[in-house]
């Protein structure tokens, strides 16, 4: 009793392919679109020399005392002026008020 093995047809094989390069694609421009607006928006609250920027993770909130809307974005980044790296919360709402929440210890 032999049991017989398809292999994949060629056309399943590509398609797979695709959408893996472009999940892969996806990811680098969704990463690269936040850590454009995190810059955008360390920029506003004065820091104009900054690097390395990483953004871990963005959610969305509530401000309930103006009961707006806005995303909260936990970032890192190496800020050039002070020769400082900072992690933390940076705050945006949907009415372009913006906080932070931010530690940074000098870099030696």
């Amino acid at each position: 009793m032999e049991t017989e093995v398809r292999k994949l047809p060629k056309k399943t094989i590509f398609i797979m392919i695709v959408l893996s390069i472009l999940g892969v694609l996806w990811y680098f421009l969704v990463s690269n679109g936040q850590s454009s607006k995190v810059t955008k928006i360390l920029h506003k609250l004065g820091y104009d020399q900054v690097k390395n920027v990483k953004v871990y993770a963005s959610h969305q909130f509530l401000r309930e005392d103006i009961n707006v809307k806005g995303y909260k974005y936990t970032i890192s980044f190496t800020n050039l002026k002070t020769n400082e790296h900072c992690k933390g919360f940076v705050l945006k709402d949907f009415k372009k008020n913006v906080d932070k929440d931010l530690i940074c210890t000098k870099i030696k």
